[in-house]
């Protein structure tokens, strides 16, 4: 009678994981060119990473070269030059960099007495100031500016208006455009408005500002 040779477990096991191996092995053999295109796919998936991270770094880093170089020939008072460089700016780069090089730009326009265009530009930055709303309230006082040049008094005023509601006592901005929205409502002929913002000046204000705000108050009133 032949002996019946029991299998130890440990066996069993052993031989299971073999299987188990050389099925893996055997599908592995079976798909060797697909494994190495989805090895070669992600491969360069990364390399495609890397080097748009690459690129952003490398074209934030230039960006914010041209606008340091920008804002270096705006305080020389190159207003053309520095122009010129916030121009380019704007058009080859989007983000922060690209959205504070309009509001340059519409500043050296307005230095330039270019009212119009300072206007329109300074309109474009606000379109794209609510991710980078740092110059929004100097925008607004500039729009406020260029309708003055432009000879519309009611928007001017209308502008400075904004400024005024944007901003608390404690920012110089409050009263200068206090002040300002007096005189662009009085151009505009509301003096009832122009009052109203002048007495603020007058009852808050200090220095010159508010002795001109008296005297345009005492005026009003005749």
């Amino acid at each position: 009678m032949a002996t019946v040779r029991k299998v130890k477990r440990k066996s069993f096991k052993e031989d299971r994981l073999v299987t188990y191996a050389l099925k893996v092995s055997g599908y592995a053999q079976e798909h060797f060119n697909q494994v190495i295109i989805a090895v070669g796919v992600l491969i360069v998936a990364i390399a495609v990473i890397v080097l748009m991270a690459n690129s952003r770094r490398s074209s934030a880093a230039q960006a914010q070269r041209q606008l340091a170089q920008g804002m270096g020939l705006y305080q020389q008072g190159d207003f053309e030059a520095a122009k010129t460089t916030f121009k380019q700016l704007s058009q080859r780069y989007g983000g922060r960099d690209g959205v504070i090089a309009k509001y340059y730009t519409a500043e050296c326009e307005l230095a330039q007495r270019n009212h119009s265009e300072a206007l329109k530009n300074f309109q474009a930055y606000l379109d794209g100031a609510s991710k980078f709303p740092t110059f929004r309230v100097a925008a607004r006082y500039g729009i406020g500016l260029c309708y003055a040049g432009l000879g519309n008094y009611a928007e001017a005023a209308a502008a400075m208006e904004q400024v005024v509601r944007e901003t608390d006592q404690k920012d110089p901005r409050h009263m200068d455009g206090a002040y300002h929205a007096g005189e662009f409502f009085f151009q505009a002929d509301q003096r009832q408005k122009a009052a109203e913002y002048f007495r603020i000046v007058a009852d808050k204000g200090t220095g010159v500002l508010k002795e001109r705000a008296n005297s345009a108050v005492a005026f009003l009133a005749e």
